[in-house]
């Protein structure tokens, strides 16, 4: 795991790049790899690489690495699991280092693009080819790894986060207002977009060709989960055999990402998921597994230190509990800003950022349980939606009879729901039923008047229109764990987890999300995942007779992250100083009274408006840290 950054210039290398402050960028993601670092420069081409070490502590595995014949250069940030088996396949020979990287640039010499197939793990590289003068910028397929780019005539820029390309541009950070709309809804853009002007993520499944001679680009998709969605002809549906099938799957998915040259953990929650990956884990881990655990001041009930520290007494692990009060939330929350670049909402990042400052000195690498629910139809939303149609009629009869009982929170809450159902088509009910903002109440409403308008103008459901009308041929609750897999799993779930936990020098590896597993599981449909809405019902009974059946089947336990009680209390002088300081450096673009209406409703218990509040604090905060003009 590690950290890119790189600059490719159509002028002479002399005359562009050289004046650019390229260590600068380097410096920016020290963190995320601070055990070696290295630069890469040929004519008009810089990349440069920090390295948290993995596998082949040695030098021979630092980066940027370059071919034995010199025609290769990569830089390169994930895990590849399988890198071990691609080079017996390959027939690859004698290996300079025993790192995965050498085994993709070898694989890449061998097989060009079509070598991006055969890659099961984590990643985002940059590879060179001196002799074509080409540049690539490839992503995994499901976006665990994030890539940043920054494209015109001029220049290409890209990093590992958002932070490595400011720091190589002369030019202040401009706003991309058409962002705006879509990030009220999810506190994060989506499908590629950024805040920044200019500032784009690499799509999932892509990449990026840019010929170095003409300074033309071209961008492709090299793996749709679209089509291996549509393969279930090639799956049996024997019922016996798709549990055997599943259950092998998740068992090899979690022996194969245990390979590292450093110990290796586990974050248990507890969980179905969690617990899955300890049961096997425990089984092939050479040595005894650690687990974390964390429990938070502010979590309720015991949190879920309970549960998993009985699941760690059934596999035997070493487990450790990690209590953690006293935070400092309002310095966390500019802390989380700057990890992200951006004003993002997801409020777990701040408990998953504790967590992993307080284990980083003792581990490097941890598994995690992230993509269960979106593969296996944990949500149940995936089971509502099967009654799509009749629910769709009703709510469009019933939102307008609700709207004329007592208001309260509970009947906002009711008609959020009633309101999704009845918006205009599906891809709408999906969109809405990821958000907690109403399309009534229009969270836009937090502006002033003609801000609103401009950002009004743009479509914040356009992503969630795009991918649901790529898999219309599946049902509709396979749409929505396909959708799901597509926007909110890289866009918000897999980037929280990245930045607050490479923040800390800390890997991360996501066994669900294997390629040989999605492949599966992805092609099955709902009925057989989730018969009769049983949430997990596939995945559990795999699961059967090696997790017990109280964590299988028991409540799900855990905490929410409290930050409507936060922003009521320790956080609301940090609310009101930055929305002060930002009212008078920007007049122009909140509607600072509405703000502070909407404050006042939810202390009085009227409404709850605290998540539009955290999104405020989170994008004032942001404006008035980075300098931010939002015009």
């Amino acid at each position: 795991m590690c950290g890119i950054a790189g600059l490719a210039s159509n002028q002479a290398f002399n005359k562009h790049i050289s004046q650019v402050d390229c260590a600068s960028s380097l410096r920016a993601l020290h963190h995320r790899g601070p055990d070696a670092h290295g630069e890469f420069s040929d004519q008009s081409l810089w990349l440069g690489h920090v390295r948290l070490s993995i596998l082949d502590l040695s030098c021979a595995g630092n980066q940027p690495m370059v071919s034995a014949d010199g025609r290769f250069v990569i830089i390169y940030n994930g895990e590849v699991y399988n890198f071990r088996e691609l080079a017996v396949e390959l027939s690859l020979g004698n290996l300079r280092s025993h790192s995965d990287t050498e085994v993709i640039l070898r694989a890449f010499e061998k097989l060009g693009l079509a070598s991006l197939v055969k890659l099961n793990g984590m990643f985002a590289f940059a590879l060179y080819d001196k002799q074509l003068q080409k540049l690539w910028l490839v992503r995994d397929r499901l976006g665990i790894k994030p890539l940043y780019y920054r494209l015109d005539d001029q220049c290409l820029m890209f990093a590992s986060e958002i932070k490595g390309i400011l720091t190589l541009s002369k030019d202040p950070p401009a706003c991309n207002i058409d962002s705006f709309h879509e990030w009220l809804y999810y506190g994060n853009s989506l499908g590629g977009r950024t805040l920044y002007q200019g500032i784009k993520q690499l799509l999932p499944g892509h990449y990026l060709e840019l010929d170095l001679k003409s300074f033309q680009c071209v961008i492709h998709e090299y793996w749709s989960l679209n089509e291996q969605a549509g393969r279930s002809d090639t799956v049996c549906h024997n019922t016996r055999d798709m549990i055997s099938e599943t259950r092998r799957l998740l068992e090899e998915a979690v022996r194969r990402q245990l390979v590292s040259d450093v110990p290796v953990g586990l974050f248990l929650s507890g969980g179905v998921d969690s617990s899955a990956i300890a049961a096997f884990a425990s089984r092939h881990y050479k040595g005894r597994l650690a687990t974390y655990s964390a429990g938070f001041d502010f979590a309720q009930d015991g949190g879920e230190l309970p549960k998993a520290k009985r699941v760690a007494a059934l596999y035997g692990t070493e487990h450790h509990e990690i209590h953690i009060a006293g935070v400092d939330v309002g310095y966390l929350v500019e802390k989380m800003v700057d990890h992200h670049d951006m004003p993002f909402w997801d409020a777990a990042n701040i408990p998953l950022s504790l967590m992993a400052s307080q284990i980083s000195a003792q581990i490097k690498v941890v598994l995690q349980g992230d993509g269960g629910d979106e593969l296996f139809g944990g949500y149940r939303r995936y089971s509502t939606l099967s009654h799509y149609g009749w629910m769709h009629n009703m709510a469009q009869l019933v939102r307008h009879l609700y709207s004329m009982t007592p208001k309260s929170a509970f009947h906002y809450r009711v008609r959020r729901y009633l309101n999704a159902f009845a918006a205009e088509d599906l891809a709408s009910t999906m969109a809405l039923l990821l958000t907690i903002e109403d399309q009534q109440s229009k969270p836009s409403a937090i502006f002033s008047p003609r801000f609103r308008q401009v950002i009004e103008q743009s479509d914040p459901f356009v992503r969630y229109r795009v991918c649901q009308q790529s898999f219309t041929e599946h049902d509709i609750g396979k749409q929505m764990s396909l959708v799901d897999l597509m926007v909110i799993l890289p866009d918000i779930y897999l980037e929280k987890v990245d930045r607050a936990t490479m923040a800390a020098s800390l890997e991360v590896r996501v066994p669900f999300l294997d390629n040989d597993l999605v492949d599966y599981v992805v092609q099955l449909p709902s009925k057989r995942k989730i018969p009769f809405g049983k949430k997990k019902w596939l995945l559990k009974s795999a699961l059967s007779g090696i997790v017990p059946d109280e964590i299988l089947y028991g409540r799900k336990t855990g905490f929410g992250v409290p930050f409507g009680a936060w922003l009521q209390t320790s956080l609301k002088p940090l609310f009101f100083d930055h929305l002060s300081k930002f009212a008078r450096e920007q007049p122009e673009v909140l509607d600072i009274c509405y703000i502070h209406k909407l404050f006042e409703r939810t202390i009085t218990g009227r409404q709850n408006h605290a998540p539009l509040l955290w999104k405020v604090l989170n994008l004032v905060v942001w404006a008035n840290k980075m300098n931010i003009r939002i015009t």
